[in-house]
């Protein structure tokens, strides 16, 4: 049975769960030597991928597919694992790749399409699930075929469950936040040669678990919750040179909603489902509307989840949802939003 504890908790259970961690960390490491486990990488006969928490999974659309990678096990029963294969979803079936060079097995790296060049950009991750540790600094990028590691001459330092976005307005990828075994709140911009330091008088508190999205209609990125210790629900926008905090009348509430937040293209929202409020996990789909967060009412809803994934289909104009927690389980699930109404594939 996989031993979790609240990152809010101090004292003994944290402490005993990095220990667990750690016991486990050879465990994950001997099954995934080879770009992941064998056996707990995949289900239905090596078909499709197990569910998970922390997957890195975006939409490429110079290749019209969903790329997953990395994640761990969370809450299934078992050990801990740490994955680290690479999958594309195609808005039908699975796909397992085979790329002739791969990141390690890692959990909470954070992933975005980088319109500028191309191709996906991954940095960071953890060796280590949940409690972390083997902080990562990597910057990887996906061309389709192969994943290729790149060697800026700057870079952040390594951290797990930070957060990517792509500026279509100034052509650059921003990062925010994450844990390198404390909580950061730096900001980092990405020109598709290099990482460089920004340095806005004002910045959100430092935070991992937040969402970040990049809104088009008014060419700012906004950044919604995550955890420092405590449960965060304040809602920021980045502009490219200064972070505002926003006073929005009504809003998702105090939850760590992480990854699961993405633009619709087709209906032009901005959307977030579920999160973690303080061990009891959401259902709720809400949207920006440029001034405020209005929850939605959609007749059908995937179950309260969190730590999962939502990434735009260009092809599908339609959101994609990817595994999370259930807060007992990790269900394995695709949802699909139409803008109006979830749909289970």
């Amino acid at each position: 049975m996989v031993i979790r504890a609240d990152k809010s908790k101090n004292g003994a259970p944290w402490r005993a769960a990095i220990l667990i961690a750690a016991a486990l960390a050879a465990m994950a490491a001997t099954l995934g030597a080879a770009g992941g486990t064998a056996m707990a990488s995949a289900g239905a006969g090596g078909r499709t991928p197990l569910g998970r928490v922390w997957a890195s999974w975006a939409y490429d659309p110079a290749r019209h597919d969903i790329v997953l990678f990395g994640g761990d096990t969370g809450y299934q029963t078992g050990p801990d694992v740490v994955f680290g294969k690479t999958w594309t979803w195609d808005g039908v079936a699975w796909t397992r790749q085979n790329p002739a060079a791969s990141p390690s097995p890692r959990t909470g790296a954070a992933v975005v399409y980088d319109g500028a060049t191309h191709q996906l950009l991954l940095f960071g991750g953890s060796l280590l699930p949940f409690s972390g540790g083997g902080y990562q600094a990597g910057t990887w990028v996906w061309n389709g075929v192969t994943w290729t590691r790149l060697h800026p001459a700057t870079s952040p330092p390594g951290r797990h469950n930070a957060d990517l976005v792509y500026d279509r307005a100034r052509h650059e990828v921003i990062l925010f936040g994450g844990y390198d075994g404390r909580y950061l709140g730096d900001t980092w911009a990405w020109n598709g040669t290099t990482w460089t330091q920004l340095h806005p008088a004002t910045s959100p508190p430092p935070r991992d678990t937040h969402s970040l999205v990049y809104d088009p209609a008014s060419q700012t990125a906004i950044l919604f919750g995550g955890f420092n210790g405590d449960r965060l629900g304040d809602t920021w926008s980045w502009d490219g040179t200064a972070w505002t905090q926003l006073n929005p009348a009504t809003s998702p509430g105090i939850v760590s909603t992480a990854w699961q937040a993405a633009w619709d293209g087709a209906s032009r929202q901005l959307i977030l489902f579920g999160g973690d409020e303080s061990g009891v996990f959401s259902s709720s789909t809400w949207t920006w509307d440029g001034t405020t967060w209005l929850q939605l009412h959609p007749a059908v809803s995937p179950a309260q989840r969190s730590y999962g994934s939502l990434t735009y289909d260009r092809a599908l104009n339609r959101l994609v949802l990817f595994a999370g927690s259930t807060g007992h389980t990790d269900p394995s699930t695709i949802w699909e939003w139409n803008g109006t109404t979830w749909r289970r594939h």
